[in-house]
């Protein structure tokens, strides 16, 4: 009996102890709107890499009164068994269930604190995957980047099994879907490549020999159709997930996982996912394809799952949250370079990588062009070759739109190149240096010489300037083989706000758009300071130019009006949108909110 006391004792004071260390309230989501959120479509490659059977749709997402809860709303995101146009996978095969996954990638990002949901899940038994997740923003693909589950459930059932006779489990093997919650972290390790796991995925919640991996069982009580709360205690030493039942709160683990050195992918920030997906491999029903190789899809249908509120305290002292893309880069920008003067750049395996693609290239024998450093490299006869550099951490260009992309390079004048950009969402685009031609002030004489792309040419129609991945590419399709070297990259010619040089640069006033949020129509308004012409552009979400409007100002106020159609006369549907003014050599920037 003084045993179990003390146990308890210590339960109490670890609680106690826990909850003194949890802050201030930093940022919370109540749902009472989706500006935050990026409502996700389509299945993804091969089911999200996982071999789910869903395809999302927009229209499967909704903020909703919670019944019973006067002036309570919740994102309640809705899976349904149904067919039809355009409810199909990758190679065009079709899908029989859709439902809904939003993320809030370049809108809220978070990095440390006490992150805690609440949650209600539907009857998931048999298929049912519903998650509220997080991956890091950086720009490694996963699981470099890393991944925070905060709360899963519809595990398989050697799962289930394997750790059932802790944290309410009978040790039975007789548990179900509805009746068990995990939670899960994934970093890269080297230790982790194998046949089986190529990628070096490092999961926690791997414990075949059960000594730490701890999910909550209840069965008299299943965890569907009520609310529970889920926890994350996440600082830089640490990471410890929970859940509360009943007023009661049980780890998920044995003990808080360790941050160390090999997964400090954890020491960066992550942005926010919830979804419910539908079979695939984490659950015992079958995979995308492969009608054999699990159980049929037996969950009821439409099912709902809501979430109440995410909220973000301090946790240790830490805690941060950055709401929009990353702040933006101005003047000029380094991207490989160590003698021109910028405002600021990255720096090779610190703020950015280097990567030449699939062995197309090895190293070289050509001496910087300025400064200590220079990427010099011979073709390595794979008829193409491929290289960029890529920021850790999406860079922000947005603040570039009269600027250029310059770069210093030594090739011979008879190789046809392209010079490229990618952005966070992967979409691409290349300018071509044709061989023995002048362009971009490239002169072809194979010695070393500038070029200086103008970004309006390089960014094309769908570059998202805010969310950059790689910020210089270069590519030859053509299989010559060289030498070349380059050097001395950067941007230039980007917007400088504030005091220079004493002199206070004058802007046009802050953007306002009114209503905000509209339905049909809104008013942009602005003043500038003086007439003259004047460029206001529209962009959804990802960047991408929604529409645009050209005029000749007068000094003071100014207005134009945005009926929430593009530029060919569709509609555009509910959602971000932000605007820029360019007038007198200067921005400014706004968003504004479309609610249908």
């Amino acid at each position: 009996m003084k045993k179990i006391i003390l146990a308890i004792l210590a339960v109490i004071l670890f609680a106690v102890a826990a909850q003194a260390q949890v802050g201030s309230l930093i940022w919370e989501e109540e749902f009472n709107n989706l500006d935050n959120w990026i409502k996700i479509t389509g299945n993804g490659s091969w089911g999200w890499g996982n071999g789910e059977l869903e395809f999302y749709k927009e229209e499967n997402v909704a903020v909703a009164a919670i019944p019973g809860e006067p002036g309570n709303n919740a994102l309640v995101i809705t899976a349904k068994q149904e067919s039809g146009p355009g409810i199909v996978d990758q190679w065009g095969n079709p899908l029989n269930y859709t439902s809904g996954k939003l993320l809030t990638k370049s809108t809220v990002s978070v990095k440390y604190g006490m992150i805690e949901t609440r949650v209600k899940i539907p009857n998931i038994n048999l298929a049912g995957w519903p998650a509220v997740w997080l991956l890091g923003t950086s720009n490694y693909a996963w699981p470099r980047n890393g991944e925070i589950d905060m709360m899963e459930m519809g595990a398989q059932k050697a799962f289930r099994d394997l750790h059932d006779t802790h944290n309410g489990g009978n040790g039975l093997d007789n548990s179900t879907v509805n009746q068990v919650v995990g939670a899960n972290a994934i970093f890269y390790s080297a230790a982790s490549i194998n046949p089986g796991n190529p990628s070096g995925a490092s999961s926690i919640s791997w414990d075949p020999t059960d000594i730490y991996c701890r999910p909550y069982y209840n069965y008299a009580t299943p965890l569907v159709d009520r609310f529970l709360t889920y926890r994350m205690y996440w600082d830089d030493a640490s990471l410890r997930f929970t859940v509360v039942d009943a007023g009661v709160e049980y780890d998920l683990y044995e003990t808080p996982f360790t941050i160390d050195a090999e997964s400090d992918e954890f020491q960066a920030p992550f942005y926010l996912i919830t979804n419910l997906a539908i079979g695939g491999a984490f659950t015992d029903a079958y995979n995308l394809g492969d009608a054999g190789s699990g159980a049929p899809v037996s969950m009821p249908f439409p099912a709902e799952m809501s979430v109440d509120y995410i909220k973000v305290f301090q946790w240790n002292g830490q805690g941060e949250v950055h709401l929009g893309p990353p702040t933006p880069a101005v003047g000029s920008y380094g991207i490989y370079t160590d003698e021109t003067p910028t405002n600021g750049g990255l720096v090779a395996e610190v703020s950015s990588q280097i990567y030449v693609w699939e062995g197309t290239l090895t190293d070289g024998t050509i001496p910087p062009y300025e400064g200590d450093n220079v990427l010099s490299w011979k073709t390595a006869g794979k008829g193409w070759f491929g290289a960029g550099i890529m920021s850790i951490q999406p860079l922000n260009l947005f603040d570039f739109p009269d600027g250029h992309l310059n770069f210093r390079i030594k090739i011979p004048a008879n190789v046809t190149f392209k010079i490229g950009i990618i952005d966070a969402w992967n979409n691409q685009y290349y300018v071509s240096f044709p061989a023995n031609q002048t362009k971009y002030g490239l002169v072809r004489d194979g010695q070393w010489g500038q070029a200086s792309i103008p970004v309006v040419d390089i960014r094309g129609t769908a570059m998202d300037l805010r969310m950059m991945s790689y910020s210089f590419v270069i590519l030859e399709e053509n299989g010559v083989a060289c030498e070349f070297a380059l050097d001395d990259i950067y941007y230039d010619g980007g917007n400088v706000s504030g005091v220079d040089d004493g002199v206070v640069v004058q802007r046009p006033a802050p953007l306002t758009n009114v209503p905000n949020p509209f339905n049909a129509r809104t008013e942009i308004r602005f003043e500038l300071p003086g007439g003259g012409s004047y460029e206001l552009t529209v962009f959804d979400v990802a960047g991408r130019r929604v529409t645009g409007f050209r005029g000749i100002g007068s000094a003071g106020a100014n207005a134009v009006s945005w009926d929430g159609r593009d530029d060919t006369g569709a509609n555009m549907g509910s959602g971000v949108y932000y605007y820029t003014l360019q007038a007198g050599g200067n921005t400014a920037s706004g968003k504004m909110v479309m609610v249908k």
